[in-house]
């Protein structure tokens, strides 16, 4: 996962994305190549007289297919967090669903919980019974130094 931080003229923004190692054309020509290799295999031993083989590599490339669908699917997904003068801004994008939340930063209380039985950590801002998650897409790591820098500067605003 990726936390880019930048200063703005206006205030501070916090990015993040999670990691996608392949582009389009790349998930396109690892899917062309593996159908083509798969599809291969499948021919020889049908030849052989091993045709139940055929089904079976079709359904493994629709598995890929779908796997490589959904891996497009959220390519596009963010968290930014911006904090301008008096304005605490939190922008989301999870495949089709976009969210946007406003708090003013005075009232904005920073939360860094474990919830019971769980081994990850949420961190949550919290101002007039309204919650919102930030850091869903950090590492744990990343969670503890998002923490502290949006500590730091809440206080600050």
């Amino acid at each position: 996962m990726s936390l880019v931080a930048a200063d703005t003229l206006a205030g501070r923004t916090w990015v993040a994305r999670p990691n996608h190692s392949l582009s389009v054309t790349g998930r396109k020509l690892l899917f062309v190549i593996t159908a083509a290799v798969s599809a291969l295999i499948a021919l020889a031993f049908s030849f052989f007289g091993a045709w139940p083989v055929v089904p079976f590599a079709g359904l493994e490339l629709a598995f890929l297919w779908w796997a490589l669908r959904r891996t497009e699917l959220t390519a596009n997904d963010f968290e930014r967090i911006t904090l301008e003068s008096g304005q605490l801004t939190i922008e989301s994008r999870r495949g089709a669903v976009v969210a946007r939340h406003e708090f003013q930063p005075y009232w904005a209380r920073l939360q860094y919980v474990k919830p019971p039985g769980q081994n990850i950590h949420r961190l949550l801002i919290r101002s007039h019974g309204k919650e919102v998650e930030v850091g869903s897409l950090l590492t744990e790591q990343q969670k503890v130094a998002l923490a502290e820098e949006l500590k730091q500067t809440l206080g600050a605003a």
